[in-house]
């Protein structure tokens, strides 16, 4: 028996115009109201993640920036807050503003972005600030880092992620519904480990958890979790550690497999 479903939101939940469908959106609340628990689960920062959990009406604690943080919405403190060291954190910012790809860091709740391009502050969230250089804004340990651009990730990981092995997890994420980016965050922040988190903490089996995601660090969660669905514009690799593919994220794939595996008769491993 399913009882948490574990959303990511980007090329998932959301379709490739960041919206929310009809169809997905009706099937989590469906299976909201028969008590089953959700879970946004997402490289988002809180912000933007309570903006989705509030329109479909959750209540579960929020996995944001892809572990590093675990926060639930009437909590006066975080169930989990892995943060980066600033000494290589530093490291980190320096090496993306060195390059011309966007890139976003977070730290104590504010996000400062440095884009290619032109920003208009107006039009960006309350918490999320231009910056021209991230390396300004690193006061304090960051929680996360995003990335974007196949050549920038690559050039990322080549410089990161054997040097600091066990201090940095450099994430990489792509689909068909998004291109190539990466987030860095605390070598011990994953998706899977902030689900078993939440799991204990709501007094829930993890195995009796329903995963369902598109890019590499979805598949943290694939690991822990009792029941494991892809989205059809996954890519291979991410495809092949699901039990389960399910139509693309602009498909309703989420809708699909909610009611296959929830609101209908769920299988067994």
């Amino acid at each position: 028996m399913i009882r948490v479903v574990a959303l990511d939101m980007d090329g998932t939940l959301l379709n490739t115009r960041d919206g929310l469908s009809e169809a997905n959106a009706r099937a989590v609340r469906r299976v909201r109201d028969r008590g089953v628990v959700v879970v946004l689960c997402t490289s988002r920062w809180f912000s933007l993640a309570v903006g989705t959990a509030e329109e479909l009406g959750l209540r579960a604690p929020l996995i944001c920036h892809n572990g590093a943080l675990v926060r639930a919405l009437d909590a006066d403190s975080d169930l989990l807050h892995l943060r980066i060291d600033l000494k290589v954190a530093r490291e980190v910012a320096a090496f993306m503003d060195g390059r011309s790809e966007t890139s976003l860091v977070t730290v104590d709740g504010v996000s400062y972005l440095r884009s290619s391009q032109e920003v208009d502050g107006s039009q960006l969230p309350a918490d999320v600030h231009p910056v021209s250089g991230l390396s300004d804004v690193l006061a304090a340990p960051p929680t996360a880092f995003l990335l974007f651009g196949k050549e920038a990730v690559d050039a990322l990981e080549a410089a990161f992620t054997e040097r600091y092995r066990g201090v940095l997890n450099v994430a990489r994420g792509y689909s068909t519904a998004y291109p190539h980016y990466a987030n860095v965050v605390d070598a011990q922040a994953d998706k899977g480990s902030a689900l078993r988190l939440v799991c204990d903490h709501l007094g829930l089996d993890v195995r009796q958890a329903l995963a369902i995601g598109d890019a590499g660090p979805d598949v943290s969660m694939f690991r822990v979790a009792g029941y494991t669905v892809a989205v059809a514009n996954a890519p291979p690799e991410v495809q092949a550690e699901a039990q389960t593919v399910a139509p693309s994220n602009d498909e309703d794939g989420v809708a699909w497999a909610l009611e296959r595996f929830v609101l209908g008769e769920a299988t067994t491993r």
